[in-house]
């Protein structure tokens, strides 16, 4: 069966091969007369009122309805008073909204107002350091953080603490060296500390090379920082673990330690060792999943890498509630969302279409960060979207996504990537300023730009669009992963208790 209207052949993407041909492209919108698995008991969710949303029925208009929210489709244009300001307005909102208002100190006030002039992320980094340090200083003095005062940042031994349990990064050792200068000239100090920030990372962190080897591979496939900096954590303790508390590795860094002569036992006592903190609720039990998990993949790595065979008989995971329900934004908020993007972007029209990509289509950050022009066909109005597995799926363009890309066709087509030039550096700055835009946006939910994708699998839900339907669109191969990113009912304890229930590997 044909869903799409017959192309012309004139506003066809030349560099778009046989869109509509059969080919390894599976179009997420086809019809597919067996689904075998089940979700939940059909009195659970979603019960079809009419035949609107019959998977045997479905063409690609109720697919545009699926996927294209209406209500946001006619987004007003910005009013004057909320006129364009660009990346230095962030600096300016989080000024005048967080600044004023948390920091009291006006020596810290005035640390930040000589930095305003930094990129958005830099500045808003060394904001959250100096909250960081002001609670450090309140417990320091066993005070409350509106109590620190200017005389409190410039004691000697106060300063000292703060080296020492302050953040190692670049940031946090500048505003360090800020506060004693500043005690110097008023004679708190009489000569500079050494703080412990003042380390280059090569001398605070010693990594093992194969933790680099891996660190490097994960890099290459454009994954967040803060993904590869918690799963090289996660190996990180385990060598760390077994240097202190295994007799064969005694006395060996961490970074020097022989990968081949970690055995099977060494693997499952540090399991034990583990299991311990979460039996003593010291580590959730999702958290102890991760840990498995994240050392789980590097010894995998290992062995495709350099034929390391894996000591992992044994070492798995246990039971823990996947399920996190939350609250989802309105289309008030949403439209909110976006005009903040129009407004404080450095580039608003290549950032509107990166964040729509993701809410109207729920595609990953990896899939927005490596869609080319090639893979866009204006004509039929499709787009191919390579997800995981190396696998490609065809889904159709509507309403302002798909103006956006008609208005700034030309602007764009001679470079290969849609969004940018480098994938990673695509994803990196989507993921980095989402969490600036939902900050001026009001947002109070929690998470990063993948919530999109939650978003987006949760208005599915609540148009009533059947699983099997929202399986294909989400482009996931078991039901069981659509259940994890519908937030329906966050007080409907059954209904969690059930996707709890579900298997997941």
């Amino acid at each position: 069966m044909n869903y799409f209207e017959k192309a012309n052949p004139s506003n066809q993407n030349p560099h778009q091969i046989n869109d509509l041909e059969p080919s390894e492209t599976q179009e997420s919108f086809r019809q597919n007369f067996s689904f075998a698995e089940k979700i939940l008991p059909p009195s659970g969710i979603f019960p079809p009122t009419s035949d609107e949303h019959d998977i045997r029925k479905v063409t690609r208009e109720k697919v545009e309805n699926m996927l294209y929210a209406e209500k946001l489709q006619s987004e007003s244009h910005i009013p004057e008073s909320h006129a364009r300001l660009g990346p230095q307005g962030i600096n300016l909102w989080v000024w005048e909204n967080r600044v004023q208002s948390e920091i009291q100190p006006l020596l810290l006030q005035d640390y930040l107002k000589q930095n305003m002039t930094n990129t958005p992320l830099v500045f808003f980094r060394k904001y959250e350091h100096v909250r960081q340090l002001l609670v450090i200083i309140a417990r320091f003095y066993q005070i409350t953080i509106d109590q620190v005062q200017n005389e409190h940042l410039l004691n000697t031994e106060c300063l000292q603490y703060a080296s020492e349990h302050a953040s190692k990064s670049t940031h946090c050792a500048h505003l360090i060296r800020f506060l004693v200068r500043k005690s110097i000239h008023a004679g708190f100090l009489s000569q500079g500390i050494s703080p412990a920030s003042d380390k280059t990372p090569h001398q605070r962190l010693k990594m093992h090379p194969r933790v680099l080897n891996y660190q490097s591979h994960l890099e290459a496939r454009g994954l967040s920082r803060d993904y590869i900096r918690h799963t090289v954590a996660s190996v990180q303790q385990l060598f760390g673990w077994l240097c202190a508390n295994i007799g064969l590795f005694m006395g060996t860094s961490p970074d020097q330690i022989s990968i081949l002569q970690i055995q099977n036992d060494h693997i499952l006592a540090f399991r034990t060792y583990k299991l311990k903190q979460v039996t003593d609720g010291t580590c959730s039990p999702v958290t102890f999943c991760h840990h498995i998990s994240s050392i789980r993949l590097f010894f995998y790595y290992l062995k495709e890498r350099f034929g390391y065979e894996p000591p992992l008989k044994r070492f798995r995971a246990i039971k823990a509630p996947r399920y996190n329900p939350r609250d989802t934004p309105t289309n008030q908020q949403i439209g909110i969302y976006f005009q903040v993007v129009d407004r404080y972007s450095a580039d608003p029209i290549r950032e509107q279409i990166g964040y729509r990509l993701l809410f109207h289509l729920g595609l990953r950050l990896s899939e927005a960060a490596n869609i080319k022009w090639n893979d866009i066909n204006l004509g039929t109005r499709t787009i191919v979207i390579r997800s995981k597995g190396k696998k490609s799926h065809l889904l159709p363009l509507a309403g302002t996504l798909l103006d956006l890309l008609r208005q700034n066709q030309n602007m764009w087509s001679s470079q290969c990537y849609l969004l940018g030039h480098h994938p990673q550096s695509i994803a990196n700055h989507l993921y980095r300023h989402f969490k600036l835009y939902a900050m001026i946006a009001g947002w109070p939910f929690p998470g990063g730009v993948h919530f999109f994708r939650h978003i987006f699998i949760t208005r599915l839900a609540k148009k009533g669009i059947l699983p099997q339907a929202m399986k294909e669109l989400a482009r996931v191969s078991r039901l069981d992963t659509v259940s994890l990113y519908i937030h329906l009912g966050r007080q409907d304890k059954y209904m969690i208790n059930q996707i709890n229930m579900l298997k997941y590997e």
